[in-house]
């Protein structure tokens, strides 16, 4: 029981806690006020079961750090195009308005990019890693996926163009279509995957920012564990 334990634990919190958060979401009211004591006791619960299938999951993996990138998709998918939707139509032609920008785009959201960073710093982690982790959460913003998924998070019908893409319009000139807008986005990924091939961490080695034992530090230590689970 042990051995199953050790082996297994992380993935039966993820399993509860994945599990639980849909519970969570689609049979429970969605408001402040807390009408039954287990409502509260069962989310607690299941937010445990997270932090267990967190704080055992396996960290030696090669290319770990990718799994940092994971969160950014259901913040940018779901949770804020949903903040913004309120946000925007609640505050509408008001000084609240730029508040509300201001608030998630310039500060709730860089400080979950650098907060995975750091942590992933602190952890281990190499500098170079760290740094994708960073750029690939802003690339990702500026992709328009966010502006993409904002009609599908909120349940309304797609608009033809992307209106709210400020971000873009000053780039292109012009809102672009929603075909236009999918186009954009992939390119973005492509640019992604070309950041994550970089050999940042040896760029750093050569021009003397990291000591190359810190470098191959981490390496050494996935190489070890990898050992012991194929011995």
């Amino acid at each position: 029981m042990k051995s199953f334990l050790q082996k297994y634990l992380w993935l039966i919190g993820m399993a509860i806690g994945a599990v639980g958060a849909l519970f969570v979401w689609f049979c429970l009211p969605h408001q402040s006020q807390i009408d039954e004591m287990w409502w509260l006791v069962v989310k607690f619960a299941i937010f445990f079961a997270a932090v267990i299938g967190i704080s055992f999951f396996p960290n030696k993996l090669k290319v770990g750090y990718l799994l940092a990138i994971l969160p950014f998709f259901p913040f940018l998918m779901m949770i804020i195009p949903r903040a913004s939707f309120y946000g925007i139509f609640g505050t509408l032609n008001t000084p609240a308005q730029g508040e509300m920008y201001t608030n998630l785009y310039l500060l709730c959201y860089p400080l979950i990019i650098m907060s995975v960073a750091f942590a992933h710093r602190i952890g281990g982690g190499k500098p170079g890693q760290s740094i994708k982790i960073c750029v690939v959460g802003i690339l990702m913003i500026f992709s328009g996926l966010l502006d993409l998924s904002f009609d599908i998070a909120n349940g309304r019908a797609l608009q033809e163009t992307l209106d709210y893409a400020y971000h873009i319009i000053v780039l292109v000139g012009r809102p672009l279509t929603y075909k236009e807008g999918v186009v954009f986005c992939l390119v973005h990924f492509v640019v992604i995957a070309i950041v994550i091939a970089l050999p940042l961490d040896k760029w750093l080695v050569q021009i003397g920012l990291v000591e190359e034992t810190e470098a191959d530090a981490a390496d050494k230590e996935v190489k070890t564990a990898t050992r012991k689970v194929t011995a």
